[in-house]
């Protein structure tokens, strides 16, 4: 079944659901809006969407401050590890 057939059939379905299913299903899409991972650290933990975009605005001030290397910094630094 594609996915506008699913969508179709769930929203027939809700509009005759009593409170204890909307309420599973609204329990359901909270869950996984806050807990749905956009990716895995290298030790297994997850990375929510929130970490990711506090994340990538950090760099980004990193970079407006000046706060960068270059490759060849970078690569230099790499002989040490």
């Amino acid at each position: 079944m594609d996915t506008v057939k699913i969508r179709e059939e769930i929203s027939q379905y809700l509009q005759h659901a009593d409170d204890r299913v909307l309420k599973l299903i609204h329990g359901l899409i909270k869950a996984d809006q806050i807990s749905s991972p956009v990716g895995y650290k290298p030790d297994g933990t997850i990375i929510t969407k929130e970490e990711l975009i506090s994340r990538a605005e950090r760099s980004e001030r990193d970079i407006g401050e000046g706060r960068v290397k270059t490759s060849k910094q970078v690569r230099e630094e790499m002989k040490n590890w």
